[in-house]
């Protein structure tokens, strides 16, 4: 069965920092990633409950913080080099969003503008520990976000989760950005001007290999997922008429239920798990707008109950509806004013 995977660049830093600053307090499990390399590939899902099993032996909830502040250029390979040679922001993130599986499958880094402000959201697939998420960030700052835009006014280092006891790490490493906790999701938000600014560090000549390089790269990465987008396809068509069931979808691709399990279980994924990610995507949307009852996105996204919908809603982002809808209004007022 094919799985979600990441490659060493992510565990590696925790290893260097658990070695050095905890010897003797999870030697057991970090063994068998000591000789991990930058490239080789670990099950993603497995690297998640080793880091909350290293936040929870060290009782250090800013391991992922302080681990992400130890890349140091280069680190990220040539997806890294690719980012830095490019014309612009924009150009770095257009490859970012296009090779970012070739570091982790689950990985969904994008750029949009909206109004005055240019926003970079680093999002998972899978739903990440507080530990790989503050990783993410905090290495995303420290590989690009420094090097490229700390001249830029006004940059924001967004968390979906809610502040912590003490922010003094956050801080400590984000400094001089404005850190913001309870945000519709992680990244980071600057003027927008910037996405556009010639970078310093552009040469398009190895930007053209950094990219050929990527491609050979991918081309190599066998991973099929042709199955997956057709099955989120007919859940959404479904949900528009009522709850999509597994054995209604199979009818219309022509195979049995037991055949689109085995199929989607080949490519790491499942039915619920499209449903599931369908129902969340949608849900985000749907509660941002305050003018739509939440009894009725329930209803919309095939929920029988609507306190299921808020169960599911707080599995998904932290919050409850409310609380995300009070979050995302607040925002949209500050983007309309801005």
């Amino acid at each position: 069965m094919k799985r979600m995977s990441c490659t060493g660049r992510m565990i590696r830093p925790f290893v260097q920092l658990l070695s050095s600053r905890y010897p003797g307090v999870v030697n057991a499990s970090l063994e068998k990633f000591r000789g991990l390399t930058r490239v080789r590939r670990v099950d993603l899902l497995a690297a998640f409950e080793t880091l909350e099993h290293w936040v929870k032996a060290t009782g250090d909830e800013d391991l992922g913080l302080k681990a992400g502040a130890l890349m140091c250029l280069g680190e990220g390979g040539v997806l890294e080099f690719a980012l830095h040679s490019a014309r612009c922001v924009r150009e770095g993130m257009e490859v970012a969003s296009k090779y970012a599986y070739l570091f982790s499958d689950a990985l969904e880094p994008s750029l949009e503008v909206t109004g005055n402000r240019a926003l970079i959201r680093l999002e998972s697939k899978l739903p990440w520990p507080r530990a790989a998420a503050d990783f993410t960030v905090s290495a995303w700052f420290t590989l690009h976000i420094r090097p490229q835009l700390m001249e830029a006014p006004e940059i924001e280092v967004w968390f979906a989760h809610e502040a912590p006891a003490s922010r003094e790490e956050h801080d400590r490493i984000f400094a001089p950005a404005k850190v913001k906790f309870g945000m519709p999701y992680y990244g980071f938000a600057f003027d927008a001007a910037w996405a556009d600014s010639p970078l310093a560090s552009a040469d398009p000549a190895l930007h053209a290999m950094h990219c050929a390089y990527l491609e050979s790269l991918g081309a190599n990465h066998s991973e099929s997922r042709t199955l997956a987008p057709r099955v989120r396809e007919l859940i959404a068509r479904q949900m528009r008429r009522g709850r999509p069931t597994a054995l209604t979808v199979a009818r219309q691709l022509k195979i049995s239920r037991r055949t689109l399990s085995r199929r989607l279980d080949e490519e790491g994924t499942s039915f619920k798990a499209q449903l599931d990610n369908l129902r969340c995507e949608l849900a985000l949307g749907f509660v941002a707008s305050p003018q739509l009852p939440l009894m009725d996105i329930s209803a919309r996204l095939g929920f029988s109950r609507v306190q299921g919908f808020h169960r599911a809603f707080r599995r998904w982002t932290g919050q409850t509806p409310l609380q995300y809808r009070h979050t995302a209004t607040q925002y949209q007022s500050v983007s309309a004013g801005a």
